[in-house]
């Protein structure tokens, strides 16, 4: 989800929603009391508890954050331990890896997930507008990156690029005196927040997988999978003569496995259990940039970064006829493919196009001017879900999902554990919904109306199934995540316009970061960095010192819920998601050798046809 490289791109963690007018006259943050102060920063920051009900709206519902103890800690979490580092004994090379994507691997870009709270005054630097007598504590700031980064003007241009916040244009950046408001807050450690911001977090997850399962059954021939099938779509690297999924990806060429089978390689002996297969479909050349989705029939792999460091789409039919296919995209991260492989979107401006576009010969760079393209800026926002209703036809009305979010950028050490998940007591989604301009997808979609805002208190982090029929989210608990809460998003359309209504489904009580819900809505998929009680006793130490993560799957139909694979440590799978017959894709980073694999398991391919949806 970043710009690698040259350009400026967008931040990850989307931060402060600046409320005040610019041309207000500044306050003498020195002068104010503990909770003169804590409202001031509070307010500054969009929480609802010190808001005036006709202030300008706040980012947090629309899907950037939510201001409430847990999320302001962990920022102040991130920012000591920054500060730390920094003053250190490190090489000045390391102090600036410090804060990339992958601090191990320099063509990584940077992320504010690296330095919390420091990151929303990244842009002010030593600006004409930073004064050492009025903002010291940004001014200390400014002066400390900047020699940082002394002599290296160009790589600092690209920093405070990447820490650029907020991302979504309707909201300003902060002016100095707000960011000195808000960092001497911080520095004082956040007095008065547990007063002005009571929260009644939920304590405890029980699993309920009844209506789950009833929703699976309910669904059985009404799901992407079973459209897809009837519609005759080709499964990369199947044939029409196999009789199960488990046979595709086998292709071979000159003798071997195109996609060979990670038992049968040095580095992934070991990835795939319970009788499962995992295959390596691709190495990626270049690092990526956040998480990697796939077109519905497995073709195509996108994600950000790339050779271009902005976005590229990976052409996988290609690698099967034995050629390298790698397409950029003037993006900068937040790919998604529509379930019916007609369309994918990217963000850094809510980009739309029909999926032929990749599918040309000749295409080797996208711009996002190409007629096959169209802007959805209006349903603007970070870490979209979306989905599609089910139909005969290539129009069908398409929905794309924000939430409140966690930022994971990847973590690549025995440190490493999963996301806290963000979401407070005014914590929603936003739904919008796109509707055909003509009558094919390359006539292109417009955004129909404003989003459509539901309530999910402590919910977030939120994915959509493909059909929107259903949504899954963090719960997120007093300490941490609690699992996830399944709801049936169910809509009512009069005059073709859209409303949604939310009903409780389920619980899914598992460790793990964002989820993914298979095609079939059947499975549930997430990946958790593995904490030192998940390793046995007869695992190799090197777990405890280098780290690792796994893919878990929870089943709805049987109840099962499981790690479907073993990385070995200093290997993290990450970003998994579905293809429409069931194979899941996902990342997996090697950071004992700094390789990027693209790789695939039919784990859940092989659980229906062990155990059929009822």
């Amino acid at each position: 989800m970043r710009n690698l490289g040259f350009a400026t791109a967008f931040t990850l963690v989307v931060f402060a929603c600046s409320s005040a007018p610019q041309s207000e006259p500044e306050t003498d943050v020195g002068a104010l009391t503990d909770t003169e102060l804590a409202k001031s920063a509070l307010k500054i920051m969009g929480a609802p508890q010190v808001r005036s009900a006709t202030a300008p709206p706040s980012c947090g519902f629309t899907g950037c954050h939510s201001i409430n103890p847990l999320t302001l800690n962990q920022w102040n979490d991130q920012y000591k331990a920054a500060v730390a580092f920094l003053g250190g004994a490190a090489s000045t090379a390391e102090k600036v890896n410090f804060f990339r994507q992958n601090p191990a691997d320099d063509r990584t870009g940077f992320t504010p997930e690296r330095i919390g709270i420091m990151a929303a005054g990244a842009h002010l630097a030593l600006g004409a507008n930073v004064d050492a007598t009025r903002h010291p504590e940004t001014f200390k700031q400014g002066k400390m990156l900047a020699d940082l980064f002394q002599g290296q003007d160009d790589l600092y241009a690209n920093f405070r690029g990447e820490m650029l916040m907020p991302v979504l244009p309707q909201f300003s950046r902060l002016s100095a005196v707000e960011y000195e408001t808000i960092l001497t807050w911080f520095k004082k450690g956040m007095p008065q927040l547990n007063e002005i911001i009571r929260e009644n977090r939920p304590t405890e997850c029980n699993d309920d997988f009844d209506g789950l399962r009833a929703h699976a059954s309910e669904v059985k021939g009404a799901n992407w999978t079973a459209q897809n099938k009837s519609n005759g779509l080709v499964m990369l690297g199947c044939d029409p003569g196999m009789t199960s999924p488990t046979q595709c990806l086998a292709n071979q060429r000159d003798g071997k496995d195109v996609f060979p089978k990670g038992a049968d390689t040095a580095f992934a002996k070991g990835w795939a259990i319970e009788g499962s297969t995992v295959r390596v479909l691709r190495e990626l050349k270049w690092p990526n940039s956040f998480w990697m989705r796939s077109s519905a029939d497995g073709r195509f792999v996108a994600t950000g970064g790339g050779q271009s460091g902005g976005a590229q789409a990976i052409d996988l039919q290609a690698t099967l006829d034995g050629v390298s296919r790698n397409i950029g995209l003037s993006a900068s991260y937040d790919p998604d493919f529509w379930p019916d492989n007609k369309a994918f979107m990217f963000q850094g401006g809510t980009k739309f196009c029909a999926q032929s576009l990749l599918e040309k010969p000749a295409t080797t760079q996208v711009t996002f001017g190409e007629p096959e393209c169209s802007s959805l800026n209006s349903a603007a926002g970070l870490y979209q879900t979306v989905g599609q209703t089910l139909g005969d036809n290539s129009i069908g009305d398409r929905f794309i999902l924000y939430s409140i979010w966690a930022g994971d950028s990847g973590q690549y050490s025995a440190a490493a554990r999963d996301t806290v998940p963000r979401a407070g007591a005014d914590a929603g989604i936003n739904v919008f919904v796109a509707v055909a301009k003509g009558n094919d997808v390359t006539d292109g979609y417009q955004v129909k109306g404003p989003g459509i805002k539901l309530d999910t208190p402590y919910q977030g982090d939120t994915m959509m199934a493909r059909s929107g029929k259903i949504i899954g989210s963090r719960v997120a608990g007093e300490h941490g995540a609690l699992g996830y809460s399944i709801q049936k998003l169910n809509p009512t359309v009069s005059g073709g316009s859209y409303r949604f209504n939310l009903g409780d489904l389920g619980k899914v009580c598992m460790k793990g970061n964002k989820a993914n819900i298979s095609f079939d809505e059947r499975f549930l998929v997430t990946h958790h960095y593995n904490e030192p009680a998940d390793y046995d006793a007869t695992d190799d130490p090197a777990y405890h010192d280098k780290g690792s993560s796994d893919v878990y799957m929870a089943d709805f139909v049987t109840g099962k819920k499981v790690k479907i694979t073993k990385m070995g440590p200093g290997q993290f799978a990450l970003y998994p998601h579905f293809r429409s017959d069931g194979w899941l894709y996902f990342l997996v980073v090697d950071h004992s050798n700094g390789k990027y694999y693209v790789t695939a398991s039919d784990w859940a391919v092989r659980q229906v046809e062990a155990n059929p949806t009822p």
